[in-house]
């Protein structure tokens, strides 16, 4: 096996919602929820619910594990459709609310990278569900509303995957992510929200063929989306938004760990919300900062949600 070094020409972004995994010559981190989430995020009650969040990632630059710019081009396009239902119940573990819910990602590439992938394509995602979702009632914080979720959301490689493409939107392995979300109503109008994640990757036993490897595994990763925003009036809400990706474990080839291996991002921009009767939209734009071993780009999330 020849020794792998993890390249900076890489995309490992997400929607949880879901999106794509581009690699020029290494492994990367599976998909992740980066900026899929922003304002009220803790606020659900029991009733069923739709969702379709839509991710637009663009960027021209990638970084090394010192931060440094990677030379050439390095351009990673990528737009994710993310279909989401999800089911709260009104039976009750733990003194909150049991749900359920099930999202399938559709993705599209467009990769041009110096030494890497030069194509683009349009397929399926890998399946992410959760079979245990808890929501609690609010309880009172220094006085005011306090909404809390735990969520147990479970990655399946069901995605297009194959080891000798240039391109996949599958990722080939098994991703446990637990995670839990938070709205605090500081005032009537004025809310902060936030989901801190933890993420878990099985080995990839048919890794791509150029790393000439029988397994690759990702490393372990902690992120979170957080926010805050102001109800302008009953229709519209403003703020700011962002996420942050920080991989605690380094990437393995062949159960052998590999050196500077480590992803890292922050992402900060405005947001908006509007909401008409039971429907509401979402509007978010995110500019990244500090990459390290990714790319380093811009995003835009738009979110229509329908609860029943």
């Amino acid at each position: 096996m020849r020794p792998c070094r993890k390249s900076a020409a890489l995309l490992s972004l997400a929607t949880a919602l879901g999106s794509a995994e581009v690699v020029a010559d290494t492994v990367s981190l599976p998909p992740l929820p980066l900026g899929n989430t922003s304002f009220m995020d803790g606020i659900v009650r029991p009733g069923m619910l739709f969702e379709l969040p839509i991710q637009h990632y663009r960027a021209q630059d990638a970084t090394d594990a010192h931060g440094n710019a990677v030379p050439g081009r390095q351009k990673v396009h990528s737009t994710t459709v993310l279909p989401h239902l999800a089911y709260i119940t009104e039976h009750k573990i733990l003194g909150a609310n049991y749900g359920m819910e099930v999202l399938l990602p559709l993705v599209h590439l467009d990769v041009d990278i110096d030494n890497g992938p030069d194509a683009s394509r349009t397929r399926q995602g890998d399946l992410i569900f959760s079979p245990l979702l808890l929501q609690w009632e609010p309880v009172k914080l220094f006085g005011r509303p306090y909404w809390q979720r735990l969520n147990l959301v479970i990655t399946a490689p069901t995605g297009d995957y194959d080891r000798d493409a240039s391109l996949n939107t599958g990722s080939n392995l098994w991703v446990v992510s637990p995670h839990y979300a938070f709205t605090w109503e500081l005032t009537d109008r004025l809310e902060v929200s936030g989901r801190l994640h933890y993420a878990w990757s099985s080995r990839n036993e048919d890794p791509a063929s150029r790393l000439q490897a029988d397994s690759v595994q990702p490393g372990e990763a902690i992120h979170s989306n957080f926010s805050v925003s102001y109800a302008v009036s009953d229709a519209w809400r403003v703020g700011l938004a962002g996420y942050q990706l920080e991989q605690i474990s380094a990437d393995r080839v062949d159960d052998h760990r590999q050196s500077d291996s480590r992803e890292r991002v922050l992402a900060f921009g405005p947001g908006v919300m509007y909401r008409h009767a039971r429907h509401m939209f979402y509007a978010n734009y995110y500019i990244e900062q500090g990459a390290r071993n990714r790319s380093e780009g811009n995003q835009l999330t738009l979110r229509y949600l329908l609860p029943f």
